[in-house]
C-alpha cells in the first residue's frame, strides 16, 4: 500500500538522485514541465539529462509515448537555472495500476522538494471555443476538476488548484504573448482523463457548458500536487492543436505541436526569463 509517507521518502530519493546526478549548483531551479510541443526546441545551456528509466522509482516498464521523451533536463536559461521535466507520465497510461499515481504525484513532487518555488506546467490541449484557433496559447487561469476521477492526492490534502496559479505570472506570459504569432488567450482548462479523445457531438458541448476555453488530458495532476506545498507558484499554458468541431487525431496534433515548437520554445524562454 503507497502511503503519504511513503510517497514522500521516494520523492525525495528521486531528488537527491536528480541533484548528484545532474550536478546541482542552484538551490532554487524553476521547474517546467514539458507538454507536446514545448520540449523539442528549448535549448539550456550546460545542460545535464537524466533519464527517467535510469531513476529507481520510474523503473516502471511504460512504453515511450510520442513526443516524450522521459528525461529531466537541468540548466540554464539565459542564467536562469532551470530544471525541467521532457515526457511527463499521465494518470491514463496505464489505467488501474496502483502505483501511476505515484508516479503521477512523484514526477513534480521530487522537483518542489529539490526547491522549485515557481512551476511551469505546458501542455497540449483541444478548444473548446470557436473563436480559440489551433496554434494559439492558452495561458489557464483555473480549472474544471469535475471530471478529474482518480487524483495524486492523499486523504487530508485539501487544496484547490486554482490556488496555486500565480495572478503575477499570469500577467507576464500575457504580456509577453504579444510576440507569439499564433495568439494568445487566457481562459479555464477542463482535465479529460482519457485515454480516450473526448466525444464531438456531446462531450464537446457539455464541456463547453462549463465556460472553460480548452480541454485536455494532463497540467491538473500536477497543479494539485503543487497546490499541497504552500510555497510554490505556477503557471499553466496550453498549445491548442485541435478546434472544438474538427475530427481528432493524436498524428495531427503531433505535427501541429512540432512545427510550431520552435516559436512556442522562444515565448516558452522569454517567460522564463522574466517570472
Amino acid at each position: 500500500m503507497i502511503t503519504k509517507a511513503n510517497a514522500f521518502d521516494g520523492a525525495m530519493q528521486s531528488a537527491l538522485a536528480l541533484r548528484r546526478t545532474l550536478e546541482f549548483d542552484d538551490n532554487s531551479p524553476i521547474g517546467v514541465i514539458l507538454g507536446t510541443g514545448w520540449g523539442d526546441k528549448l535549448e539550456l545551456q550546460n545542460a545535464r539529462e537524466l533519464p527517467m528509466a535510469e531513476m529507481n522509482a520510474f523503473k516502471t516498464g511504460l512504453d515511450e509515448l510520442a513526443g516524450h521523451s522521459r528525461k529531466y533536463v537541468y540548466g540554464r536559461c539565459e542564467g536562469v537555472p532551470v530544471l525541467a521535466l521532457s515526457g511527463r507520465i499521465h494518470l491514463n497510461e496505464r489505467p488501474a495500476d496502483p502505483d501511476l499515481q505515484r508516479m503521477v504525484r512523484q514526477q513534480v513532487e521530487c522537483m518542489i522538494l529539490i526547491g522549485a518555488k515557481k512551476v511551469v506546467l505546458t501542455c497540449a490541449a483541444g478548444s473548446l471555443k470557436d473563436y480559440v484557433k489551433v496554434g494559439s496559447v492558452v495561458i489557464i487561469d483555473g480549472f474544471v476538476s469535475t471530471f478529474l476521477g482518480d487524483r495524486p492526492l492523499f486523504a487530508g490534502e485539501f487544496c484547490c488548484a486554482d490556488d496555486v496559479l500565480s495572478p503575477q505570472m499570469i500577467s507576464v506570459a500575457e504580456k509577453l504573448g504579444s510576440s507569439y504569432s499564433g495568439g494568445v488567450a487566457v481562459g479555464g482548462h477542463v482535465y479529460y482523463r482519457g485515454p480516450n479523445f473526448e466525444g464531438r457531438k456531446y462531450d464537446k458541448p457539455l464541456l463547453r457548458q462549463t465556460g472553460a476555453t480548452v480541454v485536455g488530458m494532463s497540467v491538473l495532476p500536477e497543479a494539485l500536487v503543487c497546490a499541497t506545498y504552500k510555497h510554490v507558484k505556477v503557471l499553466a499554458l496550453a498549445f491548442v492543436t485541435n478546434d472544438d468541431v474538427e475530427e481528432h487525431s493524436h498524428e495531427t496534433n503531433l505535427d501541429r505541436a512540432q512545427k510550431m515548437g520552435p516559436e512556442l520554445s522562444r515565448y516558452l524562454r522569454s517567460i522564463i526569463c522574466y517570472i
